[in-house]
């Protein structure tokens, strides 16, 4: 993980992040993900322009918090 990733996400004591094992699947890791998101011009025309947020799926720690197989 780098910088850029949280320690943890905002429950207390969650046993996801406190494992260092799993990183996440939809951002591997990074705790960012680049969807694209609709743009519209004056003339009415839409456009997709891709943009870089916080991963939503493990609030930006990189770490797995979903994964089905573990336990």
């Amino acid at each position: 993980m780098d910088a850029r990733t949280r320690q943890c996400c905002a429950l207390t004591d969650c046993p996801w992040c406190s494992r260092g094992d799993l990183l996440c699947h939809y951002c591997a890791g990074s705790g960012l993900w680049r969807p694209e998101m609709p743009v519209q011009d004056g003339d009415g025309m839409i456009s997709w322009k891709r943009v870089e947020e916080e991963c939503r799926m493990c609030t930006g720690t990189g770490k797995e918090h979903l994964h089905v197989a573990a336990g």
